[in-house]
């Protein structure tokens, strides 16, 4: 894809896999959103990564 393969390819690919935990926090803190909500999005997200982060990884291997 776009020329790039290997190692190069299962690095981009891992580090767009982790969640956006913090743009999560961004926006709640910029509208006020309740904290409960964020902290449950940010868990969860982080935690529903790891198994994503392993499929790529077994996929790309």
């Amino acid at each position: 894809m776009f020329g790039v393969g290997g190692t190069d390819l299962f690095g981009t690919v891992v580090m767009a896999a982790p969640p956006t935990a913090r743009n999560v926090y961004l926006f709640s803190s910029r509208f006020h959103t309740p904290s409960g909500a964020v902290r449950d999005v940010i868990f969860l997200s982080s935690l529903l990564s790891l198994p994503v982060i392993a499929v790529n990884a077994v996929l790309l291997g």
